[in-house]
């Protein structure tokens, strides 16, 4: 799991795929990235505050398999979560938040340069 580089609502994220296919029926161990799904999403619902997680696989841009996911509000309507899956919003980016993400993850967390 990573962050995404966009920041369109804090904590959108992208698992991806370690072996090169574009769908999740190619994938010759589909449970281990579902279970990798599974605990990054709870983590970033968790920290969050979110009640939802919307999943967006597109593969457009880069044909390799990634899930992303948007934690949002329950209380959004389409046209809210369309504007932050087409990139139409920001969120400033938390490094705080960031550390405890990796920590949530079992990540060590990044010593200050």
């Amino acid at each position: 799991m990573v962050l995404h580089d966009d920041w369109a609502v804090r904590g959108h994220a992208m698992v991806i795929a370690k072996e090169h296919v574009e769908n999740l029926s190619e994938l010759a161990d589909p449970e281990h990235f579902m279970s990798v799904y599974r605990k990054a999403e709870r983590a970033l619902l968790r920290l969050t505050g979110a009640e939802r997680a919307v999943i967006v696989k597109l593969g457009v841009a880069t044909p390799h398999l990634h899930l992303h996911i948007y934690p949002v509000r329950a209380s959004l309507d389409r046209a809210a979560v369309m504007a932050i899956v087409d990139g139409k919003v920001r969120e400033p980016r938390d490094e705080r938040f960031v550390a405890a993400l990796k920590v949530a993850m079992g990540e060590r967390p990044s010593r200050p340069q």
